[in-house]
């Protein structure tokens, strides 16, 4: 017992121990048990919660990736689909040229027959198309090559292939396709009536004479209407369509709509295709000029040039700057942040070289009213030239698709009434021409300088550009080096007042780049390109929406290496030395098919580490340049970058040239001595090896 304790105390202990039995201190007697109890209970609903969370979201996980597997499997069975589809389309391609030549023949048997049968002395009418055998059949024909038209149509649609909007891989769905197909049709056979009333027919010339001893001008043509929902081609006889026909629900709310299209299908030629289109027999002859209109697109007449808005031309004249050499315009509109951009690219570029400020008077072109580019221009840009264009109407749009829009036809105005303001009535010499998503090399200036010396002197030199439509970071290397392209580049490009007065009469009311590249407006002659382009195109957003890239234009490598044009030598830009230059290429390369036959060598033997591949046909070139990885286009028989058809670029960082060869059947545009009478034309020049 505890001293402390008294007797009592420790008998009421004793006895308390007692009447408590053996756990009286076990845990569930602790006061705090309950409450860790509670806390153990909701830690672990907590986890068991949590773990399920995981694995809804770890069977989510595997069904989309199960789902993206079926997706992946469904996009390489479309592919195979789409090829396919083109072999189909090409296929049809060569059904609708033999329908044509046959439709041709028959025309012209069926006229001689009826010209060695007929009496000079009877007096009677002309026998109708539906009576003559000859004529139905031809009817036949050409409601076959119809229907075969339209299936090749819907097939490049479905395919993804010409003719479609170039800023959209596929139309929305089949029914979308049908429709415009539908107003295409009415479109051809309301031009083909208009064109048959006057004595011209839509085929070639031999057909034209062919049946006109067939036509009878006093009835009303027959003529054929397409019905998409039975897939056949239903007679109807019209009237002769006028210009004033068309609902006015043909307006568009920036632009109005001509219900009468001229040259519908050469107006696709225009922006798409290349000579000898499979979508038209006349689409072989859009290319040629005439004097009211250019491959299916209308003269921009100076009635509708627009006129001088707001501006800041003081002491602008080639006059007021006798040291300049060339004018620079950036033609801007409402992109207000590429055009700053570009303008600090301008400004950095002037400050290289001492004197090219005096050099180069730069002018921003404004279109339109948008109030940001014009405080720009008229605040932090007040050392540049400004003058801002107006439209006195909207422009007219001939067709109503969507590749036809009127933004192309603003585009072409503002081009030609900036040229014609700096070439007419300022005087300037040459003119560079910039657009406002544009940022420059440190030599720019003096590069258009040095190579505008070789165009002043060369007739055959068509523009100067700071353009390589093939200037990727993988088929690019030497700064140094320049080429001559049958090929117009633009995007940063000068022209002489020469050819302006050349081009100007004839200037088209859109898509004014691809009117350019048309054989009969370039006659045979070259621009000057380097290999590394002068020029970064930055411009994502714009009226193309695009357009190209994110695939070809992104992954352009600037020069940054700043070269003392003046003393670089360009005797080898001459014509007659440059293709000399080219087919001794041709001779020592190495013929190849793949890319993978291509062999990296040391930077010593780089020089002879050529290549060549032999490709025959349009479709050929296409194919092959998508294995090589460059721009697969081809423009009224000039590829892409192309030099009589040979398309030039490097591989391993330089270390490996590859040419692109056209066989000699191979359907390239005329050259420079073709066009001018110096060579024959029926002895084309061949190089050895392919071109």
């Amino acid at each position: 017992m505890h001293p402390a304790m008294d007797q009592r105390d420790w008998e009421r202990r004793a006895r308390s121990k007692h009447r408590a039995g053996p756990h009286a201190h076990g845990p569930w007697r602790h006061p705090h048990a309950l409450w860790l109890a509670v806390i153990v209970a909701v830690v672990v609903l907590l986890q068991g919660a949590t773990y399920a969370r995981i694995h809804a979201r770890s069977s989510r996980i595997q069904s989309a990736d199960e789902e993206i597997a079926r997706r992946a499997e469904a996009i390489r069975a479309m592919l195979v689909k789409q090829e396919d589809l083109r072999e189909q389309v090409a296929q049809l391609r060569e059904v609708v040229v033999r329908m044509d030549a046959a439709v041709v023949d028959t025309l012209e048997r069926g006229a001689a027959a009826r010209k060695s049968n007929a009496e000079p002395t009877a007096v009677a009418t002309r026998p109708t198309v539906a009576s003559d055998p000859s004529s139905s059949s031809v009817a036949s024909l050409r409601e076959r090559q119809r229907i075969l038209m339209d299936r090749a149509a819907l097939a490049n649609r479905l395919a993804g292939v010409a003719p479609t909007d170039a800023d959209e891989a596929f139309f929305d769905a089949n029914d979308a396709a049908l429709r415009e197909m539908r107003e295409e049709r009415a479109a051809y056979e309301k031009r083909e009536a208009a064109e048959a009333s006057v004595g011209k027919m839509v085929w070639s010339k031999s057909v034209n004479d062919a049946m006109a001893g067939s036509s009878t001008r006093s009835q009303p043509r027959a003529s054929s209407t397409w019905d998409d929902e039975d897939r056949v081609v239903r007679s109807t006889r019209g009237k002769r369509p006028t210009r004033g026909e068309g609902s006015s629900d043909d307006a568009d709310k920036d632009g109005a709509f001509d219900p009468a299209p001229k040259s519908l299908f050469a107006s696709y030629l225009g922006r798409y295709g290349a000579g000898g289109s499979f979508l038209t027999p006349s689409a072989s002859k859009a290319g040629q000029l005439n004097s009211g209109s250019t491959n299916g697109i209308g003269v921009l007449e100076d009635s509708a040039l627009g006129r001088l808005g707001a501006s800041r031309l003081r002491r602008a004249s080639a006059a007021d700057n006798p040291k300049a050499y060339a004018a620079v315009v950036i033609m801007a509109c409402d992109r207000v942040d590429y055009l700053q951009r570009t303008v600090a690219s301008v400004r950095a570029a002037l400050g290289k070289r001492p004197g090219d400020a005096d050099k180069f008077p730069v002018f921003i072109s404004q279109d339109g009213r948008h109030k940001a580019t014009r405080a720009f221009a008229e605040g932090k840009a007040k050392d540049f030239h400004w003058m801002q264009h107006l439209e006195d109407r909207p422009p007219t749009t001939r067709t109503r698709f969507r590749w036809d829009s009127v933004a192309y036809y603003r585009i072409a105005a503002h081009y030609k009434w900036a040229m014609k303001t700096l070439f007419d009535d300022l005087g300037y010499e040459r003119v560079i021409v910039l657009e406002d998503d544009m940022e420059l090399s440190p030599d720019f200036f003096g590069y258009f300088e040095a190579a505008g010396k070789v165009m002043d002197a060369d007739p055959s030199v068509y523009t100067v550009s700071s353009w390589n439509d093939n200037g990727q970071k993988i088929h690019v290397s030497d700064e140094h080096r320049l080429y001559r392209s049958d090929f117009f580049p633009g995007l940063g490009w000068m022209l002489h007042k020469a050819l302006w007065r050349e081009l100007a009469p004839k200037w088209p009311d859109s898509y004014w780049d691809d009117w350019m590249r048309l054989s009969d407006v370039r006659r045979g002659r070259e621009s000057i390109r380097p290999e590394v382009c002068r020029t970064f195109n930055f411009g994502e957003v714009g009226s193309s929406k695009g357009q190209f890239f994110r695939a070809y234009l992104r992954e352009i490598k600037p020069a940054s290496e700043p070269i003392d044009w003046d003393a670089q030598s360009l005797a080898y830009l001459d014509g007659n030395a440059y293709e000399d230059k080219v087919r001794r290429s041709l001779a020592s390369a190495t013929m190849i098919d793949s890319p993978t036959q291509v062999r990296l060598v040391p930077p010593e033997r780089a020089a002879t580490n050529v290549y060549k591949v032999i490709y025959a046909s349009e479709r050929d070139f296409n194919r092959l340049a998508k294995r090589f990885g460059v721009f697969p286009e081809w423009k009224d028989g000039v590829p892409r970058a192309g030099y009589r058809g040979v398309v030039t670029f490097k591989m391993y960082q330089g270390r490996a040239t590859v040419m692109l060869v056209p066989a000699p059947s191979a359907a390239v545009a005329k050259t420079y001595a073709q066009w001018t009478g110096t060579q024959g034309l029926e002895e084309p020049a061949q190089v050895e090896g392919g071109v």
